[in-house]
């Protein structure tokens, strides 16, 4: 039991109290012990000191004899042997007269004694200070004597310390004894207490150890119905409700991480001192931290962003909740996050902490935004050969007088608009069938190398009529691509036809089909006037044009390229171009083979 570490704990408290008492009782009974005394001993120096002054009273007279000084230095000597006193009898100017130990003649001028000097000051004054005369502590007792109000000496009683002392200590020694004895018993009832009491806490901790560490079945059992008996009747029944409670909990709380875990939303709870208490992976990866250094930390430590800060702010500060938005602030492109934070207040209405969430509406705004600028640019690009048929046929029924060679001019221009205006409405009609869900059931298997000659042949009248030079590099054993043939041809003559459109007379346009591990590579190469690298990002963009006026001269809907990108991205493919201005272009398409899809 004495290696017990509570059984210590406690006794020690036990020994330092009884101590610590045992102490402050004893000194506070020598210290009073002392005061009395001394007060005993200061009383009996002042009625002394009267005494003395009434003897002395007329050797300190300016016209006292001889043979009063020595009347009053036998006096003196006497009675300090009676009382183991010292008398001395001093004039005002400090000269000793008499003294009960030493020679008079021999003393010094007591003037600055501390005593003598309180005395000629207020009529009465007392010191402790070492004795060079008698080598030891002294206490001292002097008292003025006037005659009248005439200041004529003083008289002085001291008494060796050391005599105190010995007395004091004899007191102490009694008192030490005392208290020692009491101190023991004491100590030998706190350890049968401690040992008793600490027994039963012991149990009670080891209980709630094994408790902590999981084990909810873990019960205490006394025999004893005192208090800490009944307080272990109430532990068990704590432990049975907490074991209850805490398997609900966890499970609840698994149940809550596994919904937080997989949304998309991201999710951010800190307390009352706003520190991160768990986040979701979402909100981890929107906000580009990790999830395991965030925990317990402060959330501005660790999410610097305004927005974010700013509305936790402002619904800690009111019970609504707020909704704010933030653009380009954590990886500096388009991302866009809807914020939305609410305070969790306790039922009292206290603050105790609050839950942001995160919605990445990146996408959807890209939506929206592609889906106002298609809306604008179609309706442009459709207004433009509407305007022009209107206008020339407005001209054509204006003018009745017109001649048949105008008004053939005329009609041939309405013709042309009107092929643009269907080729225009054609590729729409194809650009909405690609971006439209797309089932896989459709897909069927193509050859790539027919396609491309195919492509190829009916692409050569304008090449000959554009005095354009058409080269073909297809290898003779056949190359398989998953994938509608209509879409794959529409694929090649979109990239043919641009080539065709932007290549100047006598340029030559070269179509090469390779075979790589698991793709097939085509490869369209133009000696046109190739495309500027600020422009290079943006080609495949609807309606976005390079040089809109030459585009619009050659016929072009600036839909050909979105269309291409859109077929490679549905038949999951890669396109990018390589080009130089006034050298040419190349467009890269590779498309997964069919037998290694297969």
């Amino acid at each position: 039991m004495l290696r017990s570490q509570l059984f210590r704990h406690i006794y020690t408290g036990f020994v330092g109290v009884i101590l610590v008492c045992t102490l402050i009782v004893g000194l506070s009974i020598s210290r009073q012990i002392t005061d009395n005394s001394m007060d005993e001993i200061q009383e009996t120096l002042a009625a002394r000191s009267e005494l003395l002054a009434e003897i002395s009273f007329s050797a300190l007279l300016p016209q006292a004899s001889r043979s009063t000084l020595i009347d009053l230095q036998q006096s003196i000597t006497k009675l300090a042997a009676s009382t183991h006193s010292r008398f001395t009898v001093i004039r005002a100017d400090g000269t000793v007269i008499a003294d009960s130990r030493e020679d008079p003649e021999k003393m010094d001028n007591h003037a600055e004694r501390p005593e003598i000097v309180e005395a000629r000051l207020s009529g009465s004054g007392s010191a402790r200070r070492y004795s060079d005369t008698a080598q030891q502590p002294m206490l001292y007792r002097a008292l003025s004597v006037r005659n009248h109000t005439t200041l004529t000496g003083f008289v002085r009683v001291s008494f060796p310390l050391t005599m105190i002392d010995s007395k004091l200590a004899k007191l102490r020694s009694i008192v030490l004894l005392g208290a020692g004895l009491a101190a023991l018993v004491a100590l030998l009832l706190s350890f049968a207490f401690s040992k008793r009491f600490s027994n039963r806490i012991r149990q009670m901790t080891e209980a709630a150890e094994s408790i902590s560490m999981g084990d909810y079945d873990k019960r205490i059992h006394f025999t004893e119905r005192d208090e800490i008996g009944q307080l272990a009747d109430a532990f068990n029944r704590m432990a049975s409700s907490s074991a209850s409670r805490i398997k609900e909990m966890a499970a609840e709380r698994h149940r809550l991480e596994k919904i937080f875990s997989g949304m998309v939303e991201g999710v951010i709870h800190v307390d009352q001192e706003q520190t991160i208490v768990y986040l979701n992976q979402a909100a981890a990866d929107l906000l580009g931290i990790s999830m395991t250094l965030c925990i317990n930390r402060p959330i501005w430590e660790k999410v610097a962003v305004r927005e974010i800060l700013q509305a936790l702010e402002k619904a800690c500060d009111n019970s609504n909740g707020v909704k704010t938005r933030m653009c380009n602030k954590i990886h500096n492109d388009n991302t866009v996050i809807d914020i939305y934070a609410a305070a969790i207040r306790n039922d009292d209405g206290t603050p105790n902490g609050a839950v942001i969430v995160l919605h990445d509406i990146s996408e959807i705004h890209r939506l929206l935004q592609v889906r106002r600028d298609f809306v604008a640019n179609a309706s442009h690009e459709l207004k433009t050969p509407i305007t022009a048929i209107l206008g020339l046929t407005e001209t054509i029924l204006d003018d009745e007088e017109m001649d048949p060679g105008t008004r053939h001019v005329f009609m041939q221009k309405i013709n042309a608009q009107s092929l643009r205006l269907s080729s225009l409405v054609s590729d729409l009609i194809s650009l909405s069938r690609l971006e439209s869900v797309h089932d896989p059931a459709t897909h069927q298997t193509a050859n790539l190398s027919e396609v491309i000659l195919q492509s190829a042949a009916a692409g050569m009248a304008i090449c000959l009529e554009k005095q354009l030079t058409l080269k073909t590099d297809i290898p003779s054993a056949t190359i398989n691509v998953e994938g509608e043939v209509q879409m794959i041809s529409q694929l090649i003559d979109n990239l043919l036809t641009n080539a065709i459109k932007y290549t100047s007379s006598g340029g030559t346009i070269e179509i090469t089909l390779d075979r790589e591990e698991t793709n097939a590579k085509v490869t369209v190469k133009d000696t046109g006037i190739g495309i500027g690298p600020e422009h290079q990002q943006r080609v495949f963009e609807r309606f976005y044009r390079v040089d809109k006026a030459r585009s619009r001269d050659v016929g072009g809907t600036g839909l050909g390229l979105s269309i291409v990108k859109n077929i490679v991205e549905q038949l999951g493919g890669t396109i990018y171009l390589e080009s130089q201005p006034d050298i040419g272009s190349s467009f890269f398409v590779t498309l997964p083979l069919a037998d290694h899809l297969h």
